[in-house]
């Protein structure tokens, strides 16, 4: 086996192949989201809802993040002075998302909405937090597993950009530092367009 895949999934599956996978995986963290009952608040997080979340809107918070990744990214590359092509930045974006789906998992309905219900009390005019429900162990190694998770969505996109963009040092750092929060804002403002739009 090549552990490479753990890290730097592009540079074992090549572009074309990893391209397919990264649309396998948006697909399928559409479908985790739905089910767990979160929304993709951009590139990089999510939040659970308390009504179940539109499969549309899904689809688009799923698609705006993953391309706006992968194109903002690879802009930030040309910028820099990389000489990837924008199929191998959408591939390693897409595949980076992975984490993304197992910690969607994790901070589901199902898992962490279940620990987090008993932590609120809603009436018309107030919400009460009973702090002492937050303690729970699920929720404690819960969130621990989400921030690790994220942070290995973090990992898989450095290598996967190296991977896609052929800088290094500085110029991969100053890329992809310029080209994430870009993406993070971008997406953001696109979101918020579409989800006023859906209301």
């Amino acid at each position: 086996m090549d552990w490479r895949i753990l890290y730097n999934p592009l540079a074992v599956l090549g572009k074309s192949n990893g391209l397919i996978g990264a649309i396998v995986v948006i697909a399928a963290l559409a479908a985790v989201c739905w089910w767990g009952g979160l929304h993709l608040d951009g590139a990089l997080d999510m939040h659970l809802t308390m009504l179940p979340p539109s499969v549309l809107l899904l689809i688009a918070e799923s698609l705006i993040a993953w391309l706006c990744l992968g194109v903002l990214l690879f802009g930030a590359s040309k910028v820099f002075g990389g000489n990837g092509g924008l199929g191998a930045h959408l591939a390693a974006a897409g595949l980076a998302r992975f984490a993304l789906i197992l910690a969607a998992i994790v901070a589901s309905r199902q898992i962490m909405g279940k620990a987090v219900a008993p932590a609120m009390t809603m009436s018309r005019d107030q919400i009460v937090m009973h702090l002492e429900v937050f303690f729970k162990p699920v929720l404690i190694f819960g969130s621990l597993a989400v921030v690790a998770l994220v942070a290995w969505m973090i990992v898989l996109l450095v290598y996967g950009f190296k991977e896609s963009s052929g800088l290094r040092q500085g110029r991969l750092a100053g890329a992809f530092v310029v080209g994430l929060i870009v993406a993070e804002v971008v997406s953001k403002l696109l979101l918020l367009v579409v989800t006023k739009a859906g209301a």
